[in-house]
């Protein structure tokens, strides 16, 4: 049981991925249907609106069976976890930490301990790389102003699922494979290294990417798209948002 918990896991988080998706694709399929060409008189108005009560519901009805065997994995897998202790929950969870105990008692590492450790760079470059190559697609939807013009805020947001969702799609799942492949990579190494003969202890290696590059990175992405934002006039949009919160919404003023 202690075995099959972390794949019954895995397995909740791509159902949740793949639950999300399919919501997604049937609120374009209801955008793509309310802007057919059927749906428009000469004029360019909507004949019907494009979102109705009906439709909406009609759609979340045909994910009644994935929701049900979603609501089943996520109950079986929180009865599998109430059954299983906590001490061997928690070697279950952290085979990268029991590796680095492991490589800490052993001076040499062996050839199959390495290949592992070069299959999990791989794994990562090639990560990174998917990444990229996602943020580069969706940004040129993202960034192009022209994009963004139109008052019709259906047009707009049912463009940029077309042209964005499926990219961010595809960055979430390639880090999902990521991470389950150097899960799976950790625990062989771990077994390669079960036997092998003490030594003296490895010296602790610094991280080749150190946590506070990464933070730097990330606030200066955030302070870019801050700038991006406030000259897309967001700025203004988020200030009319927030005075008809308090006015309309909670009654102040």
């Amino acid at each position: 049981m202690t075995r099959i918990l972390p794949w019954m896991r895995g397995a909740t988080a791509l159902m949740t991925l793949l639950l999300a998706l399919l919501l997604c694709w049937q609120c374009i399929d209801i955008y793509a249907d309310g802007n057919a060409a059927d749906n428009l008189d000469e004029n360019g108005v909507h004949i019907a609106p494009v979102y109705t009560m009906e439709d909406v519901g009609g759609r979340l009805m045909s994910l009644a069976v994935p929701a049900a065997a979603y609501v089943l994995l996520i109950a079986a897998t929180a009865i599998m976890q109430a059954f299983v202790p906590q001490e061997r929950e928690c070697a279950a969870m952290t085979a990268e930490n029991r590796l680095r105990l492991q490589k800490r008692r052993i001076g040499e590492l062996p050839a199959q301990a390495q290949q592992e450790e070069a299959l999990r760079r791989n794994i990562r470059l090639a990560t990174a790389a998917v990444l990229t190559l996602c943020a580069v697609m969706a940004g040129f939807f993202l960034f192009d102003g022209a994009n963004f013009v139109s008052w019709d805020l259906e047009a707009v947001m049912g463009a940029m699922l077309l042209h964005a969702a499926p990219w961010a799609a595809m960055a979430l799942l390639a880090v999902y494979v990521a991470l389950r492949a150097c899960d799976a990579s950790f625990i062989r190494e771990c077994e390669a290294l079960k036997g092998q003969p003490a030594g003296k202890p490895a010296p602790l290696q610094e991280s080749a990417f150190p946590a506070s590059v990464l933070r730097a990175d990330l606030y200066a992405a955030a302070m870019v798209f801050i700038v991006l934002g406030v000259m897309n006039g967001g700025l203004y949009d988020v200030l009319v948002k927030a005075i008809n919160i308090c006015t309309e919404c909670i009654g102040l003023g």
